[in-house]
């Protein structure tokens, strides 16, 4: 059974925050997009859901969800652009579906959520060929191009929480 994309916003069974119509339209003006080009329908409604899971997932975002029922964490209420404009509460954002497009290629193109081959590994020597790892050049979950775009609207889970509990 193909996966079917729901996109619309606020709705109970959302699974995705950009329609594939929707991301073939940015990458109608988008360079460097071979990968993109290159993958089947299926794999592209894949990599979109997968692509707004990993998001939901990673991002605090900023603001309010609008309901309990929404299955997305967006469309959210209390959040501007950085220009000021007020960001509606009954839509999807633009610059949600660019960036979940554009993640959705790169999922496409690495599984960014696999371990690096070297993890563990700091250096790996075979007599005389010496491999020296760097630990802070490995690809991040969320891309660089990706994090540019949602950074004004939320921020990166950091893994650990602390939670206080008081009496009243």
């Amino acid at each position: 059974m193909a996966l079917t994309i729901v996109s619309t916003a606020g709705a109970v069974d959302a699974n995705s925050y950009c329609s594939l119509a929707e991301a073939e339209t940015y990458f109608e003006s988008r360079l460097h997009k071979t990968v993109w080009s290159a993958a089947s329908t299926a794999d592209k409604n894949i990599a979109l859901v997968w692509a707004t899971s990993v998001l939901d997932a990673t991002m605090n975002w900023y603001g309010w969800g609008m309901t309990e029922i929404q299955a997305l964490r967006w469309p959210r209420s209390g959040l501007a652009s950085p220009d000021g404009w007020t960001i509606s509460s009954t839509t999807i954002p633009p610059f949600l579906k660019k960036a979940t497009a554009e993640f959705a290629m790169q999922l496409i193109e690495s599984d960014r959520m696999a371990d690096p081959e070297t993890m563990g590994f700091k250096q790996i020597a075979v007599s005389s060929i010496q491999i020296t790892t760097d630990k802070f050049d490995r690809k991040t979950v969320i891309p660089q191009a990706v994090w540019n775009i949602v950074r004004p609207y939320g921020s990166k889970y950091s893994g650990s929480a602390s939670i206080e509990l008081t009496r009243g």
